[in-house]
């Protein structure tokens, strides 16, 4: 277990090897028995997957013990001479045992196939339920089904070995991303029944917080996004093939062919079949004509507009990837550069052809020639893909997330996602174009930016994910820190606008110790502050980062209510029911009540009225949409409504 593995190298002896799922056998049980290796008296070929679920075991190997706690991952051969023992022979535990024989590619694959090694995996349920389906199909008679039971096996060792480099990864860096690594889960498994119980289980999180997860950095819930993958894939089945509609909502994980039929409209405005009849004839002639390009085969109709005031739905049935992908905008991008060349050609040759253009002053020339040499140098920005030469003022800046910032030092982007667009704060967005969201490609390339600037959810769900975007134009992937002084400093050095990031920074926090002061002489040092949301079927608890959370208790230093701190803050808790709230309410609370949620607010203001916050009324209602955004022009203007609140409450 202690050798270095080269994992890629491993994985790649896996594509090559032929394996064949020879049985699979369940535990739960208290004490022993474990799995006895030897009297399953196994092949030379014999590789086998023990995964422990519950308890704890002690695996020898090489006069070595390891104690191992569920959840657990462990792979072995036949030729390991391991051993397995619990520890305690009053433990439950419970696990599976996956024998397989492989035939490898070459005699070396044999050797490395037949690797020991072992880990934690980040979400075991995944695993569990391909144990499940392969056990049940491995008992049935019937030969079609255990037939089915091979075709899983290799989707189970994908899992596992995925889950493994997950780990490795997360290990040497940082903790996962739960939206980003959500989005590959979906891309790979959209066939399948997926739902928003599912995902968040997958990740130990409650529906909730998965959903915010989703909504704070890609703007849609885990189930539109799904929604969204599954149309898309339909459009492409539907152009690239003859298959009925029956068949195409079956292949995208829709058993109801009408049901599947009116999502599509909702969300292209045709049905499958007329889609197919208007886009089909351009399709097939963009492959017979490399000068005709497709217009409409991947680009998407914006979905309903949502935000936080709307509950997320989900379908019971609702969710693998890879069929007929749509090839990354490298030809489209062609085009556009090709076109761009002839239409410099066409200009270059009408203007040697006049006289006024003989008679152009020398200064102007050399005025260009120093823009367009401003313009063109560039250097070498490290980001979260690796390194990438961008422009060092960028002119034409397309931004998925990061609006505010831009916008804060002086720089208006060409282009940037629908959500991030409805920002309240800002007022002037003519010029802006709207890329849609999930952000459309073509619609970025037609806007030739010089640099791309995303956070690494938005990326994944572009099609083609970050290398599509980076045959458009230079594209760096950036942490979403939601912290605008964090942020302007990095956007700063990203446009090459140091010294304006500076003066914003230093303004910003003369204005924060300039309102610490204002409202000093009205709060006392003890006091306790909350925030809540009412929504029509839900409510919601903030901590530090947006709703006002951020300004409150990390630039105005206010101390929030004991559970906040303890459950929010520092834990994952953000929904709350009804009959806890008074636990989470302080001495004053900021209260956002979503429009139509008058009825849900009916049954929480009598608790509100019996915590502090409501017997001394200080209680302030603010706006969710102002106040959802935390870039640095929202930022600014949320610390002056608080201010005024707080104060105005005071006098």
């Amino acid at each position: 277990m202690e050798r270095i593995i080269d994992w890629n190298a491993y994985i790649e002896q896996w594509s090559r090897a032929t394996a064949h799922l020879q049985s699979i056998q369940s535990y739960h049980v208290k004490g022993n028995p474990a799995p006895n290796l030897s009297e399953l008296k196994l092949e030379a070929s014999t590789g086998f997957f023990f995964i422990l679920t519950r308890g704890e075991i002690e695996i020898g190997m090489s006069d070595k013990i390891y104690r191992c706690r569920a959840p657990y991952i462990f792979h072995g051969g036949a030729d390991n001479n391991m051993s397995f023992v619990v520890p305690n022979d009053n433990q439950e535990w419970a696990g599976y045992l996956v024998l397989y024989t492989e035939l490898p590619a070459s005699s070396e694959d044999q050797g490395n196939l037949a690797l020991s090694y072992g880990f934690t995996p980040n979400a075991m349920l995944p695993i569990q339920e391909k144990c499940e389906a392969v056990g049940a199909l491995l008992k049935s008679s019937e030969s079609l089904e255990r037939l089915q039971a091979q075709s899983i096996f290799l989707p189970l060792v994908y899992e596992v070995l995925s889950q493994n480099l997950q780990t490795l990864a997360h290990t040497e860096h940082t903790k996962i991303n739960i939206v980003t690594d959500a989005i590959k889960y979906i891309q790979a498994n959209y066939r399948e029944s997926i739902t928003a119980e599912k995902l968040a289980a997958r990740y130990e999180c409650s529906t909730s917080y998965l959903s915010r997860l989703f909504r704070n950095q890609i703007g849609l819930g885990p189930i539109e996004y799904l929604i969204h993958e599954r149309v898309h894939r339909a459009k492409q089945l539907l152009l690239k093939s003859d298959a009925r509609i029956q068949d195409v909502a079956s292949k995208v994980g829709y058993a109801d062919v009408y049901y599947f039929s009116r999502l599509f409209k909702k969300h292209t405005g045709q049905s499958p079949l007329q889609f197919r009849a208007e886009h089909k004839p351009r399709a097939a002639e963009v492959q017979n004509n490399p000068l005709r390009r497709l217009e409409s085969s991947i680009a998407y109709l914006p979905f309903d507009s949502h935000n936080e005031n709307e509950s997320y739905y989900q379908l019971s049935e609702e969710g693998d990837t890879s069929m007929f992908r749509f090839s990354r905008p490298a030809f489209g991008a062609m085009m556009v550069l090709c076109t761009s060349l002839i239409l410099s050609a066409c200009q270059a040759s009408n203007s040697t052809g006049g006289a006024a253009a003989a008679q152009e002053p020398a200064s102007q020339t050399a005025t260009a020639t120093a823009s367009d040499s401003t313009a063109a140098e560039t250097r070498i920005y490290k980001h979260l893909k690796g390194e990438t030469n961008i422009p060092v003022h960028p002119q034409r800046v397309v931004s998925f997330f990061h609006l505010g910032e831009l916008i804060a030092l002086g720089v208006k982007p060409v282009g940037t996602t629908t959500y991030v667009l409805d920002n309240p704060h800002i007022s002037d967005k003519t010029g802006i174009t709207d890329i849609g969201i999930p952000p459309d490609a073509e619609k970025i390339l037609s806007l030739q930016p010089d640099l791309i600037v995303t956070t690494p959810a938005l990326a994944e769900i572009v099609e083609g994910g970050y290398d599509a975007l980076s045959k458009i134009a230079p594209t760096i992937v950036i942490e979403q820190n939601n912290e605008p002084i964090k942020d302007i400093e990095m956007f700063g050095d990203i446009l090459g606008k140091q010294e304006e990031a500076k003066q914003w920074n230093e303004k910003f926090t003369a204005k924060i110790a300039a309102y610490k002061a204002k409202i000093s002489p009205y709060v006392r040092a003890d006091e306790t502050f909350s925030i809540l949301n009412v929504r029509p079927d839900a409510l919601f608890v903030y901590g530090d980062t947006n709703m006002g959370g951020n300004i409150i208790y990390k630039y105005l230093g206010l101390k929030p209510a004991a559970k906040v701190e303890s459950d929010v803050i520092h834990g994952e808790t953000w929904e709350v029911s009804t009959e806890v709230i008074p636990e989470f309410i302080g001495d004053r609370l900021f209260l956002a009540v979503n429009e139509g949620a008058e009825d849900k607010l009916k049954d929480v203001q009598k608790l509100i009225g019996a915590t502090p916050a409501g017997k001394s009324g200080h209680v302030y209602s603010i706006d969710f949409d102002q106040f959802l955004p935390s870039d640095p022009i929202a930022v600014e203007k949320q610390l002056d409504i608080i201010t005024d609140l707080i104060i105005g409450d005071g006098k």
